[in-house]
């Protein structure tokens, strides 16, 4: 059976991969146990207005209310209330894994791109839950700035670990890992295909600044089934793979590209793809979410944000189910 974990780890990614090989594998990572700025206003903005409609009175709706500028002691409560459901409601990678999986360690731990909300967690991951080979790609992004300590701490851990003999870096159409192959091209592996990039997007990106199309795209397969997982892959990146692939593009389930933001949606790849079941973290958010756009071609379309952890079951006969697990703040 393959198991498919998408952790609900806020902004940001978190999958964990158990293979029927039984090697298991974590596509990237986010630690924050905070919410993105932008969900943090929305949900700071809907304590306000409950406190606003106490104000007004029992029996008053909110939406209702005229705005009134909160006190700072309002903004303070309602911001404390948001970060205390944050901690309660968001998955720690580390603490999944050792209860999920308590004793083993990671196979091989996969870096989409190198983004800080796909790497926070990084050395507590290798430190505590540990792993022998470490995706990467062959990037040139430097960063200067961090939103803390830690952030800092995770990208120095990410450059010293480019720099260990467990790192590696794979091309489209490498055979490595691929189909039935393990690391030795011998049969036995874990029918992981990678579909970008390519060395003519990595120069892009590299010369541009813009990293997210420089994500490893994988395809899982397992039972005539097949999961595909694109990071935050954009439009040159979907260009790249419809213009390659077509309509080989199809796969039973997605994983939303950019955690299902329009800046991952890419109707034509969408189109092609035509997963039975998609799978997202971001939800309820107007300004970005693009949920509605991916039900015209998904069957299902299931956000972290609402159900918590979901987990997604292939058995070795072709049949699956997914499941939910939410968590304490929801």
């Amino acid at each position: 059976m393959l198991r498919v974990h998408f952790l609900n780890v806020g902004h940001g990614d978190c999958t964990v991969i158990h293979h029927p090989s039984g090697r298991l594998t974590m596509i990237d990572v986010n630690n924050s146990q905070a919410y993105d700025d932008e969900t943090e206003k929305m949900l700071v903005e809907q304590e306000l207005r409950k406190s606003q409609s106490v104000r007004a009175g029992s029996g008053v709706l909110a939406s209702s209310i005229p705005n009134l500028t909160p006190s700072i002691f309002e903004y303070c409560r309602a911001k404390a209330k948001v970060d205390e459901a944050a901690k309660m409601e968001l998955t720690d990678p580390v603490e999944f894994m050792q209860k999920a999986y308590p004793g083993q360690q990671l196979w091989r731990f996969v870096l989409t791109h190198p983004d800080l909300d796909h790497m926070r967690g990084l050395r507590r991951v290798h430190e505590k839950i540990g792993f022998n080979n470490f995706w990467d790609t062959h990037n040139e992004k430097t960063v200067t700035s961090f939103r803390s300590k830690d952030d800092e701490s995770d990208w120095q851990y990410y450059q010293w670990l480019r720099t260990k003999g467990v790192r590696k870096a794979y091309w489209r159409g490498e055979s490595h890992f691929a189909f039935a192959k393990d690391e030795n091209g011998i049969l036995g592996g874990d029918n992981i295909e990678i579909l970008s990039p390519t060395r003519e997007i990595v120069g892009a990106c590299n010369t541009n600044g813009a990293f997210n199309d420089i994500s490893v795209v994988m395809r899982i397969n397992h039972a005539g089934r097949s999961v595909l997982l694109p990071g935050d892959a954009g439009d040159m990146a979907w260009d790249n793979m419809v213009n390659e692939y077509g309509a080989r593009l199809k796969s039973d389930f997605l994983k939303a590209s950019h955690h299902g933001r329009d800046t991952g949606y890419h109707m034509k790849a969408v189109r092609h793809i035509k997963p039975t079941m998609t799978f997202m973290s971001v939800g309820q958010k107007p300004a970005t979410d693009a949920s509605s756009k991916y039900r015209y071609f998904s069957n299902q379309v299931a956000s972290t944000r609402f159900y918590g952890d979901i987990e997604l079951r292939i058995h070795d006969n072709g049949s699956f189910e997914w499941l939910v697990e939410r968590n304490p703040g929801k």
